[in-house]
């Protein structure tokens, strides 16, 4: 070949690479950027080679055995020859035996690695790094007596390579036969197969390794019967003990003995031994692996599942309780009463702080008055508290976010997405104190842009002086920043003067052309290349939402997908809960999450800050001593600091996580109960289930809310989340979950017990006794009647020492504005209902006192003003005399059916509520 069809060749050749990986190579180079500008440069060399190692391990040992199997059948090869016709001529070349040696070393090592990078993929590497460095947990299994660690760190471990070896027995006995086939050792003749003495030998040879690795994984089947059982409520069982165990034991040796009998029935050339041994292994699978424990099942097991499962669902209780920390709750019994008018003044200080705006109204009146543009965005409103110790106020906080929709279209351009500094960020946040209004609408403690406007009443530490947010929930663009140009382009003129970028620190810097090519070949946007207002101090900024971020810096832990803003020094910072979860905790009942696969395991272990204006990152281990993060921590030492080391003023806004909260309360209703009754559990006779709200529009789910409120017994209002609990096919609550995140107390449970005769009512039946308040639904169906939108508020549930306030908001929404206003507040304790226009009147209502009569007004008006006005004190008499004929009129209707129990509730009930009216009690 002349030199240039050989550089042509070559050319061609590289550019066949550069198409195929360059794209790849951009990737990377441009990760070893981000990750290196972010600080976190050990991470990404970390995991880097530890998929390196992991991979080239694997497959290497995968390589060596598919290429001992074909240098084998390699050896029994002759010559080679490629046959060409030219003409009537016909020529024979022998193919040098260094090329087969070539093709044969290149078909191994391709497909070992193929099959490592598929089965040792994701997170494997980083679970195989952990499973050399873990410590023992210190809790032991009851069947196998094998430390927890075990099951954790090395059983998915083992069970992975396992298959691996089997997913390359495969691949080599496929390729071997191949081989043979091309070699002549294994042909057709006529309607059979034919295979020659070391053809035979060698598939007996793979035959048998296979047959040993079911063997093994029989044995690690064993262990893992701990973790999907068959027995009662999923988790192991007397069938699995005294059948299944047996039989995995019994199946593995008889694997072993199959494969040996194989391997000589394969030098003796006599079949009857392997199809013997095969036989008796197939029996044994169908009999002993299937048909015996669905026999013992049925036989032993149904007939008195309690007496034989008893064990085990106590195993299953107490593990299951273990996994998810419910065996660290504090139960306390509540002893319900209600409340006397003595109790409700006491309380007042307190429920003063009570959160009466609901995140949904927020983000409605907060888009309406605060984006100020139609590119800014709230995507989400959350919780938390400022102020100093002992005077905290709960916020309601909403970040104005960058929304490129949002824009007209013809302003839509590449220019103005990614360079304007104008639209490549949000602006600031919004501060609104939930348990204020004036005139019906939200407080805003903080609030507008440019400047930033801050209420004078506003807590010292709610100061915003970076308004700038790079990242946030819904920040997906990337952006260029660090120049000077005010990149007009034609955009329509905002009246704004161009802001002070600042300094993105994390950004890429972009001074070189090899960046600029890297990055633009990355987002495949050639746009990159030619812009002219890039420049030495230029710098790149992606991956901005907050848990993209999260996920590229630690994928190893589960990410809440609910970050929540707070202001810190100025600043507008992200704090996020990150999870620790296994699939492989035994004896646990799973929970599945959507869209996540299911785990068996879970701690809220980790607290992240990402930074919104440098995109910074920083993750704190909370002091619970998770051994899943322990092992994590010793292979990325500098990545999760000590808790100690979090910012003071940090540590004031952690929240319990919410997640974790869900998973807890979904599990909590059947693992309540102790693992010394499993009679009960087995019974189903004293499950719990989450209510449902109901609404004239709407049933949905109870949503648990955080909420400024005294423990019950104390008198200084904390920051709780509180969710509650029914008893199974009834309305009647029978639990309060309650999760504190103040101080010292952060993380701590504490679960109500309430007893069954208290009837309490839960949250269904307080939605219903509101809706048939004869004043309320009059007042309700007016509003409605007159065109204006009603919208009734989450329910508030707070405990007191020995009483429960129910607490609603009600908003209203002229159609023309489309505004929510709060304009009137609902409380109740479970008996008497009142209705004012705030919590301070309501519950002065609700003791006995008395808000100044104020004419009505119709919804029109109140819409149209923002004002409102407490209940008239005639519709509080009213109202009183209408229960008291309703009391009678049940009273009479149990007594006609011979419900004399239910005839003395009702009477007792009226008698309460005359007794309570005549003598200055609670009142409507």
């Amino acid at each position: 070949m002349r030199p240039s069809g050989r550089i042509a060749i070559g050319a061609a050749v590289a550019l066949l690479l550069v198409l195929v990986f360059g794209r790849s190579a951009a990737i990377f180079y441009t990760d070893v950027l981000w990750y290196d500008a972010l600080g976190q440069a050990d991470v990404f060399w970390t995991r880097l080679l530890a998929v390196a190692a992991v991979r080239t391990v694997t497959g290497a040992v995968g390589a060596a055995i598919i290429l001992l199997n074909l240098w084998y059948v390699l050896r029994q090869l002759g010559p080679v020859h490629l046959r060409r016709r030219y003409g009537n001529i016909e020529i024979a070349e022998q193919v040098p035996r260094a090329y087969l040696i070539v093709g044969a070393v290149a078909a191994s090592v391709l497909t070992g690695w193929w099959l490592a990078s598929i089965q040792f993929g994701g997170n494997t590497p980083i679970a195989l790094l952990a499973w050399l460095r873990h410590e023992t947990w210190g809790t032991t299994d009851p069947l196998f007596g094998r430390d927890l660690s075990f099951y954790i760190f090395s059983l998915p471990i083992y069970t992975r390579l396992l298959d691996y070896l089997l997913i390359v027995l495969v691949w080599s006995a496929l390729l071997v036969g191949i081989g043979y086939v091309l070699v002549g050792g294994v042909r057709v003749n006529g309607a059979h197969w034919q295979i020659d003495d070391r053809p035979r030998l060698h598939f007996a040879v793979l035959a048998a390794s296979l047959l040993a690795t079911f063997a093994a994984r029989y044995l690690l089947g064993r262990f893992l019967l701990l973790l999907d059982g068959g027995g009662f409520g999923g988790t192991i069982g007397y069938t699995d003990v005294h059948a299944r165990l047996p039989a995995r034991l019994v199946l593995s040796g008889l694997a072993v003995v199959t494969a040996v009998t194989i391997v000589i029935g394969a030098r003796r050339r006599s079949a009857l031994p392997p199809a013997v041994a095969a036989g008796v292994l197939l029996v044994a699978v169908i009999g002993m692996g299937a048909a015996y424990p669905a026999i013992m099942q049925k036989l032993q097991v149904e007939p008195n599942q309690l007496a034989r499962e008893s064990e085990y669902i106590r195993w299953n209780m107490q593990f299951t309780r273990s996994a998810y920390g419910l065996d660290a709750i504090e139960r306390r019994r509540f002893e319900y009463e209600r409340a006397d008018a003595e109790v409700w003044a006491e309380m007042e200080p307190a429920l003063a702080r009570l959160p009466l705006w609901d995140p949904e109204p927020l983000q409605t009146a907060f888009t309406q008055i605060q984006a100020q543009r139609g590119y800014y965005q709230f995507p989400d409103v959350d919780y938390d508290r400022y102020g100093p110790a002992g005077d905290r106020r709960q916020v309601a906080i909403a970040v104005r976010e960058f929304m490129q929709e949002g824009l007209n279209e013809n302003a839509r351009t590449w220019r103005t997405i990614h360079l304007n500094p104008l639209y490549t960020r949000g602006m600031g946040a919004v501060a609104s104190p939930v348990a204020e209004k004036q005139g019906g609408e939200p407080v805003y403690w903080l609030g507008d842009v440019q400047p930033v406007q801050r209420h004078p009443s506003a807590p010292p530490d709610l100061e915003l002086t970076e308004p700038s947010v790079y990242f946030g929930e819904t920040m997906a663009e990337y952006a260029v920043v660090g120049r000077e140009s005010s990149f007009a382009d034609g955009v329509e003129d905002l009246g704004q003067q161009v802001p002070q970028v600042p300094d993105v620190t994390t950004g890429v810097e972009l001074g070189s052309f090899m960046r600029v090519l890297a990055f633009a070949w990355r987002f495949g946007d050639q746009n990159l290349l030619f812009a002219r207002d890039l420049g030495q101090d230029s710098r790149l900024v992606f991956r901005r939402t907050v848990l993209e971020r999260l996920t590229a810096v630690a994928p190893f832990l589960l990410w809440d997908a609910d970050p929540h803003p707070v202001i810190l020094d100025g600043r507008i910072v992200w704090l996020v809960d990150g999870y620790t979860v296994s699939s492989n905790y035994p004896l646990a009942r799973p929970f599945a999450l959507q869209n996540t696969a299911q785990f068996s395991y879970m701690r809220g272990s980790v607290k992240a800050m990402v930074d919104a204006v440098t995109g910074e990152v920083r993750l704190y281990a909370l002091p619970d001593q998770d051994p899943i993060l322990a092992a994590y921590r010793s292979i990325f030492p500098d990545l999760v600091q000590d808790f100690a080391t979090m910012p003071e003023a940090l540590v004031q806004h952690l929240r319990y996580p919410t997640l974790l909260f869900r998973v807890q309360s979904d599990m909590l209703e059947e693992f309540h109960l102790e693992p010394d009754r499993p009679d009960l559990f087995y019974a189903g006779q004293d499950v719990w289930q989450l209510p449902e709200e109901i609404s004239p529009t709407q049933r949905s789910r109870f949503r648990p809310a955080f909420m400024m409120a005294p423990m019950p017994g104390a008198l200084d209002p904390e920051f709780l989340l509180l969710n509650v609990f029914i008893a199974n096919e009834r309305q009647n609550m029978t639990s309060m979950l309650i999760a504190r995140s103040d101080g010292p107390q952060y993380g701590q449970l504490v679960l109500l017990d309430i007893q069954r005769d208290d009837q309490v009512k839960g949250p269904a039946q307080v939605q219903s006794i509101i809706e048939q308040d004869p004043v309320i639904s009059q007042q309700l169906s007016l509003w409605r009647q007159r065109g204006t939108g009603v919208e009734m508020g989450r329910l508030r549930i707070v405990p007191t020492e020995r009483s429960i306030l129910y607490v609603e908001p009600i908003y209203l929404a002229a159609q023309e504005q489309g505004i929510p206003q709060m304009q009137r507040v609902i409380v109740t304790d479970g008996t008497a209902v009142v209705m004012a226009d705030d919590l301070r009147a309501a519950v002065s209502l609700l003791r006995g006192g008395t808000v100044g009569p104020v004419e009505p007004r119709d919804s029109a008006a109140v819409a149209a003003s923002g004002a409102s006005a407490a209940v008239p004190g005639p519709a509080v008499a009213a109202d009183v005399a209408g229960r008291a004929l309703e009391l009678m009129r049940v009273a009479d209707e149990r007594l006609r059916a011979g419900d004399f129990a239910g005839f003395g509730e009702a009477w007792a009930e009226l008698r309460a509520l005359l007794e309570e009216r005549s003598g200055g009690g609670p009142g409507r």
